[in-house]
C-alpha cells in the first residue's frame, strides 16, 4: 500500500474515532465500572488497558484504564488513537460499529486504488498529449506534477512565462484547446479560453523544445 493510499485511510480511521469519542465523552458508567457483554471479541489485558480483537474483520479496539487515559483502533493495519478520557459508552459504540466502520474503510481503499489508477491513465495521456501538440512548435516548455494537476509552464518573448493548469478530470477538453490559446494569448490575452498565469521564466529551469 503506496503512502497516499494510507493516509486517506488513516484520516478516514481518525475522524471516525474522534467522532464516537467526542459523542460518548459524557457516558456512564467510567472504565473503573467496566463489565463487558459483546460476543465476537476476545479480550486480552495488557499494561494499563486491554485490547478488544475480532479475527472476523481483522480489527482491535484498545483502551487503556489508568494513567494516561487513551483510545485506540486498529483495522486491516490502519491505526489511529485518542488520547482523551473515554467511557464504557465509548468502547461500546466501538464495538457495535467496528464492522460498518471497516467496510467503509474497505470502500474508500477500494475507491482511492481505482482513482490513483484513473489519475495515473491521466498523466500519461497529458504527457503524450504534450509532446504531439508542441512538436515542431516555437515553444520551450517544462512540466509540474502535483495530486490532481500537471501544469505546463511555456516560455515566451521577453522572459515571460505562462502557466497551463491542466487538471486530470478536465484534461480531454483542455488539450484540443491548448496550442491554439498558447498562439492567441501571443496576441492577446482577452481571447485566451484556457486559463492561464503569468510570472518571469525561471532562468535555471529545464526547458524542453520539440
Amino acid at each position: 500500500m503506496n503512502y497516499k493510499i494510507e493516509r486517506k485511510l488513516k484520516d478516514f480511521l481518525d475522524k471516525k474515532l474522534k467522532e464516537i469519542v467526542e459523542e460518548t465523552a459524557n457516558d456512564n458508567p467510567r472504565f473503573n465500572k467496566l463489565h463487558i457483554e459483546k460476543k465476537g471479541f476476545e479480550m486480552a489485558k495488557r499494561r494499563g488497558g486491554y485490547d478488544l480483537s475480532n479475527n472476523d474483520f481483522q480489527s482491535v479496539i484498545g483502551y487503556q484504564n489508568s494513567g494516561e487515559r487513551s483510545f485506540s483502533l486498529k483495522i486491516d493495519g490502519i491505526f489511529t488513537s485518542v488520547k482523551r478520557s473515554g467511557t464504557v459508552g465509548t468502547l461500546y459504540r466501538c464495538m457495535d460499529e467496528i464492522d460498518e466502520i471497516t467496510k467503509e474503510l474497505g470502500q474508500l481503499k477500494n475507491d482511492v486504488v481505482i482513482q490513483e489508477k484513473v489519475d495515473e491513465i491521466a498523466k500519461n495521456s497529458i504527457n503524450t498529449w504534450l509532446k504531439a501538440v508542441l512538436q515542431n512548435q516555437p515553444y520551450s516548455y517544462y512540466t509540474t506534477e502535483s495530486a490532481k494537476k500537471i501544469t505546463l509552464s511555456i516560455k515566451l518573448k521577453n522572459r515571460v512565462q505562462l502557466d497551463i493548469p491542466i487538471y486530470f478530470s478536465k484534461f480531454q477538453k483542455i488539450m484540443p484547446e491548448l496550442l491554439n490559446t498558447i498562439q492567441q494569448f501571443e496576441k492577446t490575452a482577452n481571447e485566451a479560453k484556457i486559463k492561464v498565469l503569468i510570472s518571469n521564466s525561471k532562468v535555471n529551469q529545464q526547458w524542453k523544445t520539440q
